[in-house]
């Protein structure tokens, strides 16, 4: 296991600039989340190698890696892409890297046998990859870029070309692995729900810039900007006025201890509903096993989300007004 730093990266290109300090513990999982075009695959060539930043040192351990090749990192990649060798059998192909070393014939064939266990694909090590499905062939980049022992693993997106069932399986199963082998693994995806189901640490990245870093329920619920707020889940952001360490909306309070304007930020799941008069209820969506309200107080406009059981109604009988009670928020930066 070993650490990755980045150290006052920055690059620039097309008008774009990055920015990025980071540190990655030393076996953990911690995802790039953000948008596209926000830097997080730059980012991640630049810890590979596959990109030189314009100024800043990267660092594994104690060992600045800034200025050498990507095989000399000792690393292991998986491409969005897959990048199989289509000629070659699953075999040959995980086999690769250890054919490169040129390593003794039964250490590649340990190696690989190992490689396959790990990933689920023994018994089809003599396909090739056009006989394969997408998850198979994903299986199949990830046990070649595991089997070389790499000090770190990185990932570009590996699932996003997958439909969602796989995509489900196939998470979990690189989670299993990650926490199996205990290799300290960088992960890059846009996709908010792959992020939270992963990660150790999640660092949200927007326009070139590291917005936040943080395990995935602190992000979630305790989110320092509006962005973080806005990019994971649906949220609640109120601007309000706040006297005496009070802000109001209609009946309902906030204790935020300051004064002036605030953003108050809180999650559907976090309103409670009760009977009453506070809000009226503009729509609903009757999801699996729960509801979402759309509601109105004075200028703004709130959702909620409640498991059915805990209704004061019946799903089939919505009332036009509801009692609303926060049971928990933060703020936000102005």
């Amino acid at each position: 296991m070993v650490s990755v730093e980045l150290r006052e990266i920055l690059k620039r290109w097309e008008g774009f600039e990055l920015k990025v300090d980071l540190r990655v513990r030393e076996g953990e999982f911690l995802t790039l989340l953000g948008p596209s075009g926000c830097g997080k695959t730059t980012t991640l060539r630049i810890i590979a190698g596959l990109e030189k930043p314009d100024s800043g040192r990267v660092f594994f351990g104690d060992r600045d890696v800034t200025g050498l090749e990507p095989y000399e990192r000792n690393i292991g990649i998986v491409f969005q892409d897959y990048a199989l060798f289509p000629h070659m059998t699953v075999f040959k192909n995980i086999a690769f890297g250890l054919e490169m070393k040129k390593l003794p014939r039964n250490e590649v064939e340990r190696r690989v046998n190992w490689a396959l266990e790990l990933v689920g694909m023994r018994g089809l090590e003599n396909r090739y990859p056009e006989q394969l499905s997408g998850g198979q062939q994903q299986r199949v980049a990830l046990a070649r870029a595991l089997v070389v022992e790499p000090e770190v693993l990185l990932l570009d997106e590996p699932l996003s070309n997958l439909d969602a069932k796989i995509r489900e399986r196939l998470r979990s199963e690189i989670r299993r692995i990650q926490r199996e082998l205990g290799i300290t693994t960088i992960y890059v995806t846009h996709d908010q729900e792959e992020a939270m189901a992963t990660s150790d640490r999640i660092a949200v990245m927007n326009v070139g810039r590291i917005e936040q870093v943080g395990e995935p329920l602190e992000l979630y619920y305790k989110p320092r900007t509006e962005f973080v707020a806005r990019f994971l889940g649906t949220s609640n952001i109120l601007e309000l006025k706040a006297e005496n360490g009070i802000a109001r909306l209609g009946n309902i309070v906030f204790k935020v201890h300051t004064d002036g304007t605030v953003k108050v930020f809180f999650r559907p799941e976090n309103v409670l509903i009760r009977n009453g008069d506070d809000a009226e209820v503009i729509d609903y969506e009757l999801l699996p096993g729960r509801m979402r309200l759309y509601l109105s107080v004075g200028d703004h406009t709130l959702i909620a989300e409640r498991p059915l059981p805990d209704l004061p109604f019946e799903p089939n009988h919505v009332p036009s007004r509801v009692g609303v009670v926060v049971k928990s928020f933060s703020l936000l930066k102005i």
